[in-house]
């Protein structure tokens, strides 16, 4: 796990600042979610991490145990699970966006090894709340169970989307499916790394962003 570096999220920050414009932005979607007291958010503040990672750094892999949440600010990350040696080509399995969480789901929770990869296709920027603050929350605050489990029921939404999404068969299907799911990831993910998520060879994607371009 190459080159992340960990920082404590300052309480103050100049206007403009990546950081706080990304607490900030998570702060309205778990409003959204439950309105959350000043002192629980609070509590957040105390515990939450500000991480930068690089364009192509492992987050996960295989052997490791999920340790956080991240919740994503900028830059895109791929899961995999394999990687085709015949190409050299990672075998994706979904992609996270900005304003999306970062998990696997099964290896956080169960406290055991997964066997997937988490990978930035770009740099990446995230705030970072680990498994063992994450219990601490809940301990200190009802608020906080409240939010956990609703992040964990969009979560399993979650993947009960991508499911959905590998049971399409035709190319174009997916591709409209994609360019609707994930516009920022179409500037953000690599062509090679798309067309492997959608199942499709890299020049047929060409062909369907041509189409669409011309449409």
């Amino acid at each position: 796990m190459a080159r992340q570096h960990f920082l404590p999220f300052p309480r103050e920050t100049e206007t403009g600042d990546l950081r706080a414009e990304a607490l900030s932005d998570l702060h309205h979607q778990i409003q959204d979610m439950y309105p959350l007291e000043a002192a629980d958010w609070d509590l957040f503040q105390n515990c939450v991490r500000w991480e930068t990672s690089a364009k192509g750094d492992l987050l996960l892999q295989p052997g490791q145990v999920s340790d956080c949440i991240r919740f994503l600010h900028r830059g895109a990350v791929i899961y995999y699970d394999s990687v085709d040696e015949e190409q050299q080509l990672e075998q994706v399995t979904w992609i996270a966006q900005p304003g999306e969480m970062v998990l696997e789901i099964n290896s956080f929770f169960q406290r055991c090894p997964t066997e997937v990869y988490l990978k930035c296709t770009t740099n990446c920027a995230f705030l970072t709340l680990s498994y063992a603050d994450l219990q601490a929350l809940y301990f200190a605050s009802p608020a906080w169970n409240t939010i956990g489990r609703r992040m964990t029921e969009e979560y399993m939404l979650l993947m009960a989307e991508r499911t959905r999404f590998h049971q399409l068969n035709a190319a174009r299907e997916k591709y409209h499916y994609f360019s609707e799911r994930f516009p920022q990831a179409l500037q953000l993910v690599p062509q090679r790394h798309i067309a492997a998520f959608l199942g499709i060879r890299p020049e047929t994607l060409s062909r369907l962003r041509s189409r669409k371009t011309i449409s």
